[in-house]
């Protein structure tokens, strides 16, 4: 959620006039001032300086999309965005189903600077170029019958190491086998400590255990599914921290090693809805939509 900062809360770190990056309250029942879709926002968290060279529409695909990114890799899979450090474990192979969404994207690039090796990832065919230019290693067609076998075989060609993190950036329940299915078939079964993680739960044919990566984890948030289902995220500063370390480099990579690609801009309420419409029907492949404002 970009913008302009037209009367700052927060003297000597922002002026009125600048370009500022923020994040709605992630609620469904939160006071209209918080809304994300309105002339004025009264901002309370995550509150950054716009980089030069971040244009406003990438902008507002950035901090929702990152932050679940960060969360999913740095604190559901345990992986450190600080490759270089001298307490880092050695290079992890991770697996991103999923890589064209707008998290797989972001966390392929994250996966890069946090050193994982090889950076494995599913995708539409004619998203492969796209994704290897962002750093993935391999990319394959999830439709392919034989997906599972192919991913065995490139981690084989790379690494002896197991594969023990897996991203589902997606959860694609049908046609099946679902996504779920797919990506614990990737895990050798006899691998202990393996990690998996969606931003959304798992298919119920899930045999293995997942958690659910979140964008926000500086306060409490529950949301109720239409099933009834209320997913409930406990605030927790470390997992936050972690978070805020990889939106900072980011920030400030942007442009060279980290970008929001294939943004598309729609006008109006109605266009906006069928964007919306068009993503959650896994219509946008590999691309992003954001509302011009006003609207």
């Amino acid at each position: 959620m970009p913008g302009w900062d037209s009367a700052t809360q927060w003297p000597g770190q922002f002026n009125a006039g600048d370009r500022v990056i923020g994040f709605a309250a992630p609620a469904l029942d939160k006071p209209k001032q918080y809304g994300a879709h309105q002339d004025v926002h009264c901002a309370r968290h995550f509150v950054y300086h716009v980089p030069a060279a971040m244009p406003m529409e990438e902008a507002a695909c950035f901090m929702v999309v990152t932050h679940t990114a960060a969360d999913a890799l740095f604190n559901q899979l345990h992986l450190s965005l600080d490759a270089s450090g001298n307490d880092n474990p050695a290079p992890q192979p991770l697996l991103v189903w999923g890589g064209a969404s707008a998290v797989g994207t972001a966390a392929i690039q994250l996966a890069v600077k946090a050193g994982c090796t090889p950076i494995l990832t599913t995708a539409s065919s004619r998203n492969n170029a796209a994704l290897r230019q962002l750093g993935a290693t391999e990319c394959f067609d999830y439709a392919d019958l034989d997906v599972v076998s192919k991913i065995g075989a490139a981690l084989a060609k790379y690494t002896s190491r197991p594969l023990a993190r897996v991203l589902d950036a997606v959860v694609a329940r049908n046609p099946p086998p679902s996504s779920t299915t797919l990506c614990e078939a990737c895990v050798d079964p006899t691998t202990e400590n393996a990690l998996f993680t969606s931003p959304v739960p798992a298919t119920k044919e899930a045999t293995r255990p997942w958690t659910r990566t979140f964008a926000c984890r500086n306060v409490a948030v529950d949301f109720t599914l239409p099933d009834g289902t209320v997913l409930r995220h406990a605030p927790d500063q470390q997992m936050q921290d972690r978070i805020d370390h990889a939106i900072r480099w980011a920030i400030a990579a942007y442009g060279t090693e980290y970008r929001m690609p294939n943004v598309a801009v729609v006008q109006g309420g109605e266009a906006g809805i069928r964007a919306m419409r068009d993503a959650v029907a896994g219509k946008a492949s590999m691309q992003k939509f954001v509302i011009q404002h006003p609207i």
